[in-house]
């Protein structure tokens, strides 16, 4: 299963960071790397740094109409056509009744993504606030994001790994929480299982749930 449904809002994930949000207001894509021939088109599609299996120009071209928005980081919006609005931490975009907000998203000591590079998205959706946590470590900022459900990279090398990802749910606290950006690409590999067994450990009140692309 590659699809669940919180609130009203289907989250569908395609693999890596590819994620499809859909709900009364719209449709979202994040980082669209990864996306079925059959794809809806996207009212909104969100990338979150320049790096290209994050930044699909040409996946994004596939799922776009007249008036779908595109919103990424400076990086990405150089290669980008059509409404592209640039976003960066602390700024927030409104498209209807979609709003996405950037947070901060960069390794500490990896040099894959200096802050600055690239951001994470809270993505708000029938008034459910979705957080995609982008490339990044777990970092002292996740504990102020605020969302009902988290997407949180786990694969480590260049992003969190397991144990990472399970400390920053505990400090974000949402209601569901889904480990991405893992077992796809090399130097990638993870145990979605040993992701459960640590957040439940700690507070049983945080819902995993791994979805299968």
């Amino acid at each position: 299963m590659n699809t669940t449904e919180f609130k009203g809002v289907e989250i569908t994930w395609f693999g890596h960071a590819s994620f499809k949000l859909k709900g009364n207001a719209g449709i979202v894509y994040i980082d669209p790397y990864v996306i079925p021939d059959s794809a809806e088109a996207a009212d909104v599609i969100v990338m979150t740094h320049e790096h290209a299996d994050h930044c699909a120009v040409e996946n994004a071209g596939k799922i776009m109409k007249t008036s779908t928005v595109i919103i990424t980081t400076q990086g990405c919006a150089r290669r980008c056509s059509g409404d592209v609005r640039v976003i960066k931490a602390g700024d927030s975009v409104e498209i209807g009744g979609i709003k996405v907000e950037a947070v901060e998203a960069y390794n500490k000591a990896k040099p894959f993504h200096p802050r600055g590079l690239g951001v994470g998205v809270v993505v708000s959706i029938n008034d459910v606030r979705i957080y995609h946590a982008g490339d990044t470590d777990f970092i002292p900022e996740m504990s102020d994001v605020k969302a009902d459900v988290a997407l949180l990279p786990a694969g480590g090398h260049y992003t969190m790994d397991v144990r990472e990802a399970a400390e920053a749910a505990l400090a974000i606290k949402p209601s569901v929480v889904i480990p991405m950006h893992y077992n796809y690409i090399p130097q990638t590999s993870a145990d979605p299982e040993l992701f459960r067994k640590l957040v439940a450990e700690k507070d049983e009140s945080i819902e995993v749930r791994i979805l299968e692309p």
